[in-house]
């Protein structure tokens, strides 16, 4: 059961009346609003972290039974320019906050305070639901320090002590009552100075560091999550929520803003009727209706699992949120006969959800599952360019859980597909050193999406291939041809005609060219010795890279690559290069993969080393001599 703000306030209103339960230990609080220590004014550098564009001087949140309420209060120092953009603040709640916030600044050996104005403050909103509070310091510059606290009814969404920049004081306070159960799950790789009962406190916490291939930094950040599992005042109230998944898919299954919406579904019978009248199979048919929703919908970009308008005026209106759009996707599969069940989950961007521990606020996303001679489909609509039984990237984060009244479970949400790509270069080589020819591409499922996602950043197809050619140095594209961009279910074709001026270079007597021109990897993503968290590719790739080199005539072959295979333990990936020499001319094959998207931590060695020994292979030239016979 999901919180609205009327049993907030109904809730916050009976902690009040009753006025009984005081927190039984009084801490100290580490910092006074207003407060501040001219040496933290004066700090150019965080020694412990010089790099740091900001840094949290102290971060103390707590929430007090006694009246339902939490509040928090921070102080973070601008130490570079960059950071300045740490004045911009979101807070997630449903409730209004009591907000004050203040920036302060050493002018003349002084302190000068400056106000938030309300001007600053921004109330969010997803249609006619509060989502959060957007605000904005004043007068923030290298050097300041902001503070700002607010308070609002209920617990936090989530609580983290470890942030992109250095922490060097955060504390928070759960203080227990017999009448609210907080569940609450602990989760990240940097460990907690003070570890009680209802506090904690991490001192000298570093930045946490992005790396490449990551999935969202949200999964590493140490933290803790919070929901409710219980309410419980006697003789007044009694509410139990995510106690456990099952209960979460019942509760959402009796939701009037989730499971009543897939009963009010009158509207697509004549959508079914067509459908059902068609001379289909089961599979066809169940195409068909994810064109329909598919090429009908629109997607507005808000991720959200209820659907809090009548989902037949958002089929009107042909636009609507992810859960509105797929759960009319969810109910038009099940009108024409097609096992279909809905299935809520986390994206990438907002982080893991927890077999262990069931949040309904953790969920974000909806999707479908439908199930076809024993095989299961997962379904996104919102997504013009996803062809069926392919599920956006974005959806492609651990586990899903399907709703349902009974048997509810887990679906794993692996790609169905890789990201395959195939290029074939018919190249000719001048005693000049220029290079010209034709490039083919061909691009097969996600590589045809990131493609085609990618096109749509460009007004026209010539924007793109000025792209190109700008983010190549010495390369020019005289003619280009496109196929099939806008036929989702087949793979794109991009074939270029190109002219290299830059890539041989001539020594005296002699050639010297690197075979891969702009597929060359020169520089090894990672660089650490050690990594805490999993590389995340999302998905398997395969590339494969054909080149057939016209050697100028007057000239032989002196050197060419060597051979070469490299494999990845457990078969998680490999690449093999291949040069030979046919007439006059070279053949050269490349070919690359990665059979497992997730590289656990444990096995990052062994990637580290695979990709050492890939750059080194791709810096081998092709050397050519004059024939002076």
């Amino acid at each position: 059961m999901i919180m609205s703000n009327k049993f907030f306030r109904k809730v916050t209103l009976f902690f009040i009346l009753l006025g009984c339960f005081k927190i039984g230990i009084a801490q100290k609080d580490p910092m006074k609003f207003g407060k501040i220590d001219i040496e933290d004014l004066k700090m150019t550098t965080y020694e412990q972290d010089t790099s740091a564009i900001a840094l949290v001087l102290c971060d103390f949140g707590e929430f007090n039974p006694s009246d339902f309420k939490f509040t928090r209060h921070c102080r973070i120092k601008i130490l570079k320019k960059e950071g300045v953009d740490k004045a911009n603040i979101y807070v997630r709640s449903r409730e209004n906050i009591m907000l004050k916030a203040r920036t302060y600044n050493l002018v003349n050996g002084e302190i000068e305070e400056t106000k938030m104005k309300k001007e600053s403050v921004f109330e969010e909103r997803i249609e006619n639901f509060k989502a959060g509070t957007r605000f904005t310091l004043p007068n923030v510059k290298v050097g300041s320090v902001i503070e700002f606290q607010y308070t609002f009814s209920g617990i936090p969404y989530e609580w983290r002590f470890q942030r992109e920049i250095p922490v060097k004081w955060s504390e928070l306070r759960m203080f227990q009552s017999p009448y609210v159960i907080i569940q609450k799950n602990f989760f990240g790789f940097e460990p907690l100075s003070v570890v009680e009962d209802n506090r904690w406190i991490a001192k000298d916490m570093p930045a946490f560091r992005r790396e490449p291939y990551m999935n969202s930094s949200s999964n590493y950040l140490t933290q803790f999550e919070f929901d409710i599992r219980e309410i419980a005042i006697p003789g007044k109230l009694y509410e139990e929520f995510t106690t456990s998944w099952d209960e979460v898919s019942e509760t959402l299954e009796d939701d009037r803003f989730f499971g009543e919406k897939l009963k009010m579904n009158l509207f697509l019978n004549s959508k079914a009727k067509i459908i059902n009248e068609s001379n289909l199979t089961e599979i066809e048919k169940a195409k068909y209706a994810y064109e329909m929703v598919r090429k009908d919908m629109v997607w507005n970009e808000i991720k959200r699992i209820y659907a809090y308008k009548d989902l037949r005026f958002v089929y009107d209106k042909r636009a609507g949120s992810v859960a509105e759009i797929n759960l009319i996707l969810v109910a038009l599969l099940n009108k024409i006969g097609i096992k279909t069940n809905p299935v809520v989950l986390s994206t990438r961007d907002n982080g893991f959800i927890s077999p262990i521990f069931p949040s309904i606020n953790k969920l974000n996303y909806v999707i479908a599952a439908v199930e076809i001679d024993e095989k299961t489909y997962l379904l996104d609509a919102t997504d013009r360019l996803v062809p069926f039984g392919m599920l956006p990237k974005r959806c492609i984060n651990g586990e899903g859980r399907t709703v349902t009244k009974d048997n509810s479970k887990w679906l794993k949400l692996d790609p169905s597909v890789k990201a395959k790509e195939v290029i074939y270069s018919e190249m000719t080589l001048s005693s000049l050193g220029e290079i010209s020819g034709n490039i083919t591409y061909k691009m097969y499922d996600y590589a045809a999406y990131d493609f085609r996602k990618k096109m749509e950043e460009y007004i026209s197809t010539d924007d793109y291939v000025k792209f190109r050619e700008s983010n190549y140095a010495g390369m020019s594209i005289e003619e280009y041809e496109f196929k099939d961009i806008d036929s989702i279910y087949k793979p794109v074709s991009a074939t270029y005609m190109v002219n290299f001026q830059n890539d041989a270079y001539i020594i005296a007597d002699k050639i010297y060219l690197n075979p891969l021109f702009f597929e060359k990897v020169d520089d090894n993503p990672f660089k650490l010795e050690k990594r805490e968290y999993p590389v995340d590719f999302i998905h398997p790739i395969e590339k494969t890279y054909i080149v057939s080199l016209n050697i100028p005539a007057g000239y032989i072959v002196e050197e060419l690559p060597k051979p070469a295979k490299v494999t990845f333990p457990n078969k998680a990936g490999s690449f093999l290069c291949s040069a030979n020499t046919v007439g006059k001319k070279i053949q050269y094959t490349y070919k690359y993969n990665i059979n497992k998207p997730i590289i656990l931590s444990t096995e990052y060695k062994y990637l580290k080393q695979f990709y050492e020994l890939l750059v080194a292979k791709h810096s081998e030239m092709i050397v050519l001599k004059k024939n002076n016979i």
